[in-house]
């Protein structure tokens, strides 16, 4: 697969004179399954790259063109969540980070569309295809703490649990996510919104083995235990300046 994408990036380079390269930064919000259903926020992080894109027109006044879209992304995010609840008699508090750094490389179909024939610097666009992204490094730390609210005793006795590791080796190293993007050319200015959704389970295999945080009370084992699988969501905002 690395391979592949690399042959892609290096195969336009004789027709430099007919691409765009876009420097883009942007901002990356990031969600991961969460229980039986639907994505948990887990927080906002900057991404930075550049993309890559030649422009394929149908005839020379046509609105309508199609472009092939590359290039390479930095992105180091991850999830962050903390929450207190009470339950009867007793307090629960949990709190899960995850830390993640990537190198994305989309490969998309981008469709323009220049709406108004006279203003030729103006174009909307629609893209899809997949992303490939490549893991360099994998963090989680989780702790969990139960007070029994027992007017009996005081203080009240409590259980708590944590833990921390690097799980860079057991993380998933190479993964593909589906990539959809829309947005808007103007000039040299380039803003788009994109989405991008895991096409594999993302779960750190076998962290159950020895996780000091028992499934009840640590969100990401959980969370995959419901679902079987651990699954992540990008949606990123994205300035871009057009060569």
């Amino acid at each position: 697969m690395r391979k592949c994408f690399f042959i892609l990036m290096i195969l336009p380079l004789p027709l430099i004179g007919q691409l765009n390269f876009t420097p883009i930064a942007g901002l990356n919000s990031t969600r991961l399954s969460e229980s039986y259903s639907g994505y948990a926020k887990g927080g906002n992080f900057g991404v930075y790259g550049v993309e890559v894109e030649k422009t394929f027109n149908f005839t020379e006044y046509s609105p309508v063109s199609i472009s092939l879209l590359s290039g390479v992304s930095y992105l180091r995010n991850g999830f962050n969540q903390e929450n207190s609840f009470s339950v009867f008699n007793a307090y629960y508090y949990k709190k899960t980070n995850i830390e993640t750094t990537y190198w994305q490389v989309p490969l998309m179909v981008r469709i323009n569309w220049r709406p108004f024939p006279l203003v030729e610097d103006w174009r909307l666009f629609f893209g899809a295809g997949v992303s490939y992204n490549s893991l360099t490094h994998a963090h989680i730390a989780e702790q969990a703490t139960n007070v029994s609210i027992v007017l009996l005793y005081y203080p009240p006795p409590s259980t708590s649990y944590q833990d921390s590791r690097d799980v860079t080796d057991i993380a998933v190293k190479h993964t593909l996510f589906e990539r959809f993007d829309i947005g808007m050319k103007f000039k040299h200015l380039q803003v788009s919104w994109c989405l991008s959704v895991s096409m594999q389970d993302m779960y750190f295999k076998c962290l159950e083995n020895n996780w000091q945080v028992p499934f009840n009370y640590s969100f990401y084992l959980d969370a995959h235990k419901s679902r079987s699988i651990t699954k992540e969501k990008y949606s990123e905002v994205v300035f871009g300046w057009r060569f």
